[in-house]
């Protein structure tokens, strides 16, 4: 079976989600989707349950969508993009992952991805220069490869989309795997707070919804998702500063990202913090993102270990589906060939040993916090078959 394959967080799900599944749909047999679960990647709680955004892409076009495990879905971009490749190289057959960006094209990209992966000593020697200057890493690594290399197109290097979808070609190429890919132009950057046409970004989204605005994104989601969007967003503030206070700063170190005496500054700072917006205002600095900040925090809430991370990158897992075509149950019998278990059920749960178990637990427990966020319990070992 041929598959184009995307990652995704869908938070939420927009017209911008429809147009490349649409584009996915032309080339393959079936479109899967590894999409993050209940937390994403920016270090917040998704604004809608991984289910119920699971179905809305799959009545939107896609056949599977399977879950990217709370290790990876909450990881810095070189993670989580390392971590949906090894799942998505877990499928049987030809493969194309799909993803979108403000620049570039399919030759410019593995270019770069070529030279990062190499790493040449000049590279890598300005590298650390920047970095010890206090630049964060992403930027630190287009300057240092824009200082080292020529002929390449540097804007790939500058915009997150097209940063994280760098992440996937390199992954695919420090995997070795046979995965083809193709980047799709968006219309609308992620970080474009605007709501002008009818393609707008999540970020928009979530911006008015947080503002009481929701009726102004009715004609940038389609109609199913509008329908189910909350009125307001989940907020994990106590649950994130009162782990922060359980913490001591030995076990903040042990978080990703959490380095140079970072745990430190975060452990003073959240005496006396009353909400996670004013506790990363003060935390933040040019070295230190409110996304990264955000992703220490939340990590330290769901204890996710960088340790925990780096053992399952380098062991094999599970493909766990949140949500079916019922029209396409060949995509789940075509997956039954794939190098991970495929886990429909808790019986295929119960069947997972070693790491695999480990993040699967790790998958339940994020999903326990979640549903306590929201005062609505989801069954983890469910998986929700969509009529469209």
């Amino acid at each position: 079976m041929k598959f184009a394959v995307t990652v995704a967080e869908f938070n939420p799900f927009h017209n911008g989600h429809k147009y490349l599944l649409d584009e996915m749909k032309r080339s393959a047999d079936a479109v899967v989707v590894v999409m993050s679960g209940n937390f994403c990647q920016r270090g917040e709680p998704a604004c809608l349950d991984k289910y119920t955004r699971a179905k809305h892409a799959v009545l939107a076009g896609a056949d599977l969508v399977l879950e990217l495990p709370a290790a990876f879905s909450t990881a810095p971009a070189e993670i989580f993009a390392s971590g949906a490749v090894k799942l998505l190289d877990a499928l049987p057959g030809e493969k194309t992952l799909f993803f979108g960006t403000e620049t570039g094209d399919k030759q410019e990209f593995r270019a770069i991805a070529e030279k990062l992966v190499g790493e040449s000593k000049a590279f890598k020697q300005t590298l650390k220069e920047l970095l010890s200057s206090g630049m964060p890493y992403a930027q630190a690594v287009g300057d240092a490869l824009k200082a080292t290399e020529s002929g390449l197109n540097f804007d790939i290097l500058y915009n997150p989309n097209s940063t994280l979808g760098l992440e996937y070609v390199k992954a695919i190429l420090n995997l070795k795997s046979d995965m083809d890919f193709c980047p799709v132009k968006r219309t609308v950057g992620y970080l474009d707070e605007s709501l002008k046409g009818n393609i707008c970004s999540s970020i928009a989204i979530r911006k008015a919804i947080e503002t009481g605005e929701k009726k102004k994104i009715k004609k940038f989601v389609p109609k199913f998702v509008f329908d189910d969007l909350p009125e307001s967003i989940v907020n994990a503030d106590q649950i994130i500063i009162y782990k922060l206070l359980a913490a001591s700063a030995d076990d903040l170190k042990e978080i990703t990202d959490c380095t140079e005496g970072l745990q430190n500054r975060i452990k003073a700072f959240s005496f006396g913090a009353n909400d996670l917006s004013s506790l990363i205002d003060k935390l933040e600095t040019k070295r230190y993102t409110r996304s990264r900040l955000r992703r220490i925090v939340l990590n330290n809430a769901l204890d996710i270990t960088a340790s925990f991370m780096e053992r399952c990158l380098k062991n094999n897992l599970y493909l766990k589906a949140l949500a079916v075509a019922e029209d396409r149950k060949d995509v789940l019998s075509a997956l039954s060939e794939s190098k991970f278990r495929l886990v429909t059920r808790k019986a295929d749960a119960d069947k997972l040993i070693f790491t695999a178990k480990r993040s699967f637990e790790k998958d339940v427990f994020a999903n326990r916090v979640y549903s306590l966020l929201t005062k609505t319990p989801t069954n983890e070992y469910e998986m929700k078959i969509v009529k469209r």
